[in-house]
């Protein structure tokens, strides 16, 4: 069992109601799952394995104002409508050379970036990233769109 980055879309009467603690956040299904992939493209993104510089921090958000406190056992992150829509347009404007730039294997493991590990291939992992950003851009995306934020945590 790892540590398994979710997704949740929120409105603002849902982040109400779970920080009340009328929902518990384990009752709400999850938007998007990234499985172990959340420290990697945190990392790739940002060159820090936490607190990665907005927007692209936004990515993937665990620490600073995104904090707003430990519900149902969880430290859960909020993302406004307007910070997931800074994310999305900054993924948007990221290359794929760019990304490739900033994605490094052997950095990863110097750092002790969850859950890699030296014997893994660069190539099959850095098309890994790739896939699961595509899907949280397009979360983002219909996020952005639909006037809700996101909560992020960890599980």
């Amino acid at each position: 069992m790892g540590m398994s980055g979710r997704y949740l879309v929120v409105t603002k009467e849902l982040i109400e109601s779970i920080k009340s603690g009328e929902v518990s956040v384990h009752d709400c299904s999850v938007d998007l799952d990234i499985d172990k992939m959340w420290q990697m493209i945190q990392f790739t993104l940002t060159g820090d394995m936490v607190h990665g510089e907005p927007p692209l921090g936004y990515v993937v958000p665990m620490a600073g104002e995104q904090y707003i406190g430990n519900y149902s056992d969880m430290d859960l992150f909020l993302l406004t409508n307007e910070q997931v829509l800074e994310a999305y347009m900054a993924l948007e404007q990221l290359t794929p050379e760019e990304l490739k730039k900033r994605f490094s294997l052997e950095q990863m493991v110097a750092e002790g970036v969850y859950p890699v590990m030296d014997d893994w291939d660069a190539e099959e992992t850095f098309q890994e990233i790739v896939q699961t950003l595509d899907d949280v851009q397009a979360l983002y995306l219909a996020t952005a769109a639909s006037g809700n934020g996101i909560v992020f945590y960890i599980f």
